[in-house]
């Protein structure tokens, strides 16, 4: 059975992709992001802690909320972006990135918590 971080995010969809084993989260970034999927219902995250060779692999900002582990990629798009965006918001997400031009599978929204507020566009 796998090791949960909040009732519907485990540690190993969260966990850094390039297979280090990274694997902590914020415990303030998961219960904000568990109220987004109590919300929205299921939430595809595509990346979530990074290492910092995957993050500079991957071409992330240098002082990314990934590396923090306070930031999350969710792929979404259409109607449910927008909800996403603006439930974000309301539960207090800092930082909200959003990459919705190209084909569906490219599409996400990036939120983090990082101590600053931030809005932008990929």
């Amino acid at each position: 059975m796998a090791e949960m971080l909040t009732p519907n995010f485990s540690r190993a969809e969260m966990q850094c992709k390039c297979g280090c084993g990274l694997a902590h989260m914020d415990e303030n970034f998961m219960k904000m992001l568990q109220s987004l999927r109590n919300k929205l219902g299921p939430l595809s995250i595509t990346s979530g802690v990074r290492c910092e060779k995957h993050n500079k692999d991957s071409g992330g900002y240098p002082k990314s909320a990934h590396l923090q582990s306070m930031g999350a990629d969710i792929r979404i798009y259409g109607p449910r972006a927008l909800a996403l965006v603006d439930h974000a918001r309301r539960v207090g997400f800092s930082g909200i990135g959003i990459a919705q031009k190209g084909v569906h599978k490219h599409r996400f929204i990036h939120l983090d918590i990082l101590p600053r507020t931030a809005l932008w566009s990929y």
